[in-house]
């Protein structure tokens, strides 16, 4: 299995591009442009995929990160994308992956990879 540290830089690197794509961007604006709001969908996938990948240990070390809710999305992305809430989603971008940021970089400066 590859290192955690390939997956958490991963997930860094599609949180960054969700925050370019959705730079100045209102809700409203997210709801009316479907190209954003699949791309941003792609990417959340991706983060809940690399975030299945990473070590079992390592999760248990840092249990405050959300690792579950954001496994459960990319479920739901996968399985039933014509139900995902955009509202929901909209709530995840500005709320909780600049969390998530914070939290994969804190991971990735404390760990000896």
């Amino acid at each position: 299995m590859l290192s955690s540290k390939i997956y958490l830089d991963e997930i860094l690197r599609m949180i960054e591009k969700i925050e370019g794509s959705v730079l100045h961007k209102s809700f409203d604006d997210f709801l009316h442009d479907d190209n954003l709001l699949d791309a941003t969908l792609m990417r959340l996938h991706f983060i809940g995929e690399n975030i299945k990948n990473i070590s079992f240990t390592l999760k248990k070390k840092y249990p405050h990160v959300k690792w579950r809710k954001l496994a459960k999305l990319r479920n739901i992305i996968s399985h039933k994308y014509s139900m995902v809430n955009k509202e929901i989603i909209w709530d995840v971008i500005t709320n909780t992956l600049p969390d998530l940021k914070k939290e994969i970089a804190h991971i990735l400066n404390e760990e000896k990879f």
